[in-house]
């Protein structure tokens, strides 16, 4: 599936600021959930232990969180933001592997550790065959920590 260039333009506007190339300080590390209802993710795809092709679409499932990519690099607000999703810890968070959102990946100078995401799906091509764990975090709206987090490992065949 190709992304339009206009898809990835508005992406790369509404995502700015998510992420940077310094190193990461103990403030970027820490939650900084906003009050409201307990928020949560979890991978409806998929499934663990799952036998996939070496292109392996992720998706998953929100709960009290809200996408909200027209708010993204302001203060944070209860239950809405955005996702970081990373491959084997970043190994495979670059264009080649995931598309437009590894190229926001390298405008925001985080290459190698997360992919970002204002979609509940991530799509990763071209991975090699083995054991692969795909993570995702919930991030707020000025790019801290919102507090839930998932994974899945899976087999590429």
């Amino acid at each position: 599936m190709r992304v339009a260039p206009a898809v990835v333009v508005v992406l790369a506007v509404a995502m700015a600021g998510c992420g940077s190339s310094k190193k990461s300080s103990s403030s970027e590390s820490t939650t900084q959930q906003p009050s409201g209802p307990k928020i949560g993710v979890t991978f409806t795809k998929p499934t663990p232990g799952e036998k996939l092709g070496t292109t392996v679409t992720a998706t998953v499932h929100l709960t009290n969180f809200t996408l909200d990519p027209k708010d993204v690099g302001k203060p944070p607000k209860p239950g809405k933001g955005h996702l970081h999703f990373s491959m084997d810890g970043g190994k495979f968070d670059y264009p080649k592997y995931s598309g437009a959102n590894g190229l926001l990946a390298k405008k925001l100078g985080v290459t190698g550790k997360y992919s970002p995401s204002v979609t509940p799906t991530i799509k990763y091509r071209g991975l090699p065959k083995g054991k692969h764990t795909v993570s995702v975090q919930l991030a707020n709206n000025d790019h801290s920590n919102a507090g839930a987090s998932a994974e899945v490992t899976f087999k590429v065949k």
